[in-house]
């Protein structure tokens, strides 16, 4: 039902309706249209309004109902506390009243005077002695016949309960907590502690009093809070000792790996293989490519990108591709200086087992392995022809080859047919010249990695006639939208001012 048919039953307004539904005494369900928020009551939202509103004419207080909603067991103390309130409310009432009939305003002038005569006429009533106390009922330890929680204990936190539960359950007989043992459930229970940890040891141990409860559960929270301070300050402490242990071993390991990359190289073995040749590196790449500089030089000399001019001479180059070596025995305990020196605790017994592959720029691959002493010299070094992963890169490398021919033969025979096309000989003529050298419209190398063959398709080219007229001569690939093959557009042939980027 709507809220203007909640209010005419319960005899409430919209706002005190709005206020008890924000306070969270009563949660309607609601629904969003149109931006906004529309609340829908069931006849239990009536019933608790009404009882709401009966228990606001009896003065209590909304958190003293909402009390009592989330924890029925307190009403009783809440309902005392109440009536102790009232007889008090009470008696105040009833002495103003009895200090007011006595009092006679008449002829009074001002408020002084009238607060003279008003202490005057209470001196006449006697002030009452107060009520006896009432004795307070201690029920805990009584399990779920505890009925009586103490309201200063209730929706307080309790650490001990939260970070330690299962220790702490056992010494408040809260056995309960045992369900943290369990994974996952045991991580949100610990939670459910934490927040009712309070009420539940009450109910499961004796205490002596409130002020006892509170003494043992501040202790509880206490150790709890060091103990897990003190915890996670060592887990911080062991990563950190633990990063910087494993950025120094690294540190040992690159240095030591560096000295003996180098050290392989003074081997009758590796001068077998490597000696005269020249270590490849990114800017050797860039400089032998970059002799090749347009797409015609690349295709006559046969390769694809930089790393492909490794293979142009057989007898020239060499790759590290891989190296790695393992300490045995005291090598394992090595030190480094600041200076970057590696001290071993026991030289005698410190030694590595070493090993590397090297591709040649005639697509061989050797692995080298070998022993190393603590000062890097090497004993006993074999090297081996790793057959499969040289009839690899050599497999590679006739395909980069292949692919490069059949480009070539493709560009002579579309240039071929070009010229002596009938539009070519009408238009440039049969005098004339290629300002850009032929190539395809479209090539794909992607098969070509994979030892497959190379994609091409159209032509494109710029050539000069002999009156000096420069064309631009192509075969365009389009993508068929129905099929998606590529297709090739009819030959055509334009005049054009200067090549692009001239």
């Amino acid at each position: 039902m709507k809220i203007k048919e909640v209010c005419e039953r319960t005899g409430l307004t919209e706002r005190t309706v709005r206020f008890y539904r924000q306070k969270g005494l009563i949660s309607p369900r609601g629904e969003w249209r149109n931006g906004r928020e529309y609340s829908d009551f069931s006849e239990a939202d009536v019933e608790m309004l009404a009882a709401i509103a009966t228990l606001r004419e009896l003065s209590f207080s909304i958190d003293e109902i909402l009390t009592m909603q989330r924890t029925p067991g307190a009403i009783p103390d809440i309902v005392l506390a109440r009536r102790e309130a009232a007889r008090k409310e009470h008696e105040i009432a009833e002495n103003t009243f009895a200090v007011l009939e006595r009092l006679d305003a008449a002829g009074v002038s001002d408020v002084a005077a009238l607060a003279s005569r008003a202490r005057d006429a209470a001196a006449y009533r006697p002030h009452p002695a107060p009520p006896p106390r009432p004795e307070e009922v201690n029920e805990s330890g009584m399990g779920e016949r505890c009925h009586s929680v103490p309201l200063e204990l209730m929706g307080k936190w309790n650490w001990g309960a939260f970070l330690f539960p299962v220790i702490w359950g056992l010494a408040n007989h809260v056995y309960q907590a045992l369900w943290c043992f369990i994974p996952v459930i045991g991580f949100f229970y610990a939670f459910h502690l934490g927040s009712h940890g309070n009420e539940f040891a009450w109910k499961h141990r004796y205490w002596e009093s409130i002020a006892h409860f509170k003494r043992v559960q501040r202790r509880f929270a206490a150790w709890s809070i060091g103990i897990t301070v003190a915890a996670i300050a060592l887990n911080i402490g062991a990563a950190i000792a633990s990063n910087r242990a494993a950025e120094r071993a690294e540190r040992i390991y690159e240095t030591r790996l560096a000295a003996l990359d180098e050290s392989i190289k003074g081997t009758p073995e590796w001068q077998s293989l490597a000696g005269g040749r020249t270590l490849w590196t990114d800017a050797l790449a860039k400089e032998k490519f970059d002799a090749y500089p347009t797409e015609q030089a690349r295709q006559e000399a046969g390769i694809l990108n930089r790393d492909d001019a490794f293979y142009l001479e057989p007898d020239a180059y060499y790759r590290v591709l891989h190296s790695n070596y393992y300490d045995f025995d005291e090598g394992e305990n090595a030190a480094i200086t600041e200076s970057g020196e590696i001290v071993f605790n026991d030289t005698d017994k410190a030694h590595a087992e070493y090993s590397c592959r090297i591709l040649l720029s005639n697509g061989e691959v050797w692995e080298l392995a070998g022993d190393a002493d603590a000062s890097g010299t090497f004993t006993g070094v074999t090297a081996t022809l790793d057959a499969e992963r040289t009839a690899r890169y050599r497999a590679y490398w006739a395909s980069i080859q292949r692919a490069m021919e059949a480009l070539r033969d493709y560009v002579a025979r579309r240039t071929a047919e070009v010229i002596s096309s009938t539009l070519f000989l009408e238009t440039v003529g049969t005098e004339f010249e290629f300002t850009e050298a032929p190539s395809p419209a479209y090539v794909s190398y992607g098969a070509v990695y994979e030892g497959g063959e190379v994609e091409c398709g159209g032509f494109t080219a710029y050539a000069r006639a002999a009156d000096g007229t420069l064309y631009y001569v192509h075969v365009d690939v389009n993508d068929d939208p129905e099929t998606g093959a590529l297709t090739e557009s009819p030959l055509a042939i334009e005049p054009v001012a200067e090549e692009p980027g001239v």
